[in-house]
């Protein structure tokens, strides 16, 4: 009865020692979470980011966003080597291929990404990289999120020259997303086309 008595009391203690554990992790977690999802302060994020050196899969992010060339291809080399599932081995190639413009070599990944957003996302790049402005213009119709939208059709209207309107659609992609994804357009618009940055 003693035995089974103790038994209890070492079962509930497992059990509050797990909980304890899942809470602390979870209040852990939360501030990244936050700035990873939902941070929209351009300083802040970045101030994150850049500290984020030894977390590759974060500083890649701003490496993108800040075109640190070098770093980038170390950070690839890295995510590849350490990353063998097919899925996550074609969003970080494609990716890749999106930083270089190489429109063939992004093609060949979109079979291996399974989500249906981010492969049609990807396959809009890819037309616009070949020129078929019409069908990026109507895989642009078919994204999934407004960010995704508006940021394609910037694109074609930054092709197009019409800076006019592509600062528009750069305004309204940065309103419509937060956390890394705002960071890394804010620096793109910041770079190719400033003025739409005003009031952002």
């Amino acid at each position: 009865m003693v035995s089974l008595v103790l038994a209890s009391i070492d079962i509930k203690l497992i059990y509050i020692l797990v909980a304890a554990i899942l809470i602390a992790g979870l209040f852990l977690s939360l501030p990244v979470l936050h700035m990873f999802l939902f941070e929209t302060n351009i300083a802040r994020l970045e101030k994150y980011l850049s500290k984020q050196r030894k977390k590759s899969h974060m500083y890649l992010y701003y490496a993108i966003a800040n075109r640190r060339d070098e770093e980038i291809e170390h950070l690839f080399q890295h995510m590849l080597s350490k990353y063998k599932q097919p899925q996550r081995q074609a969003l970080y190639k494609v990716m890749y291929d999106l930083y270089h413009k190489d429109a063939a070599s992004m093609k060949k990944q979109l079979p291996h990404i399974h989500s249906e957003k981010y492969r049609n996302y990807y396959e809009a790049f890819v037309h616009l990289e070949e020129g078929n402005l019409e069908l990026a213009r109507a895989t642009a119709a078919k994204a999934a999120k407004p960010w995704m939208r508006d940021a394609l059709l910037y694109e074609l209207e930054m092709r197009a020259g019409n800076r006019h309107k592509a600062a528009a659609l750069a305004r309204q992609s940065l309103d419509s997303c937060k956390g890394i994804q705002r960071y890394i357009m804010y620096k793109n618009y910041e770079r190719e086309l400033p003025e739409a940055l005003t009031g952002a």
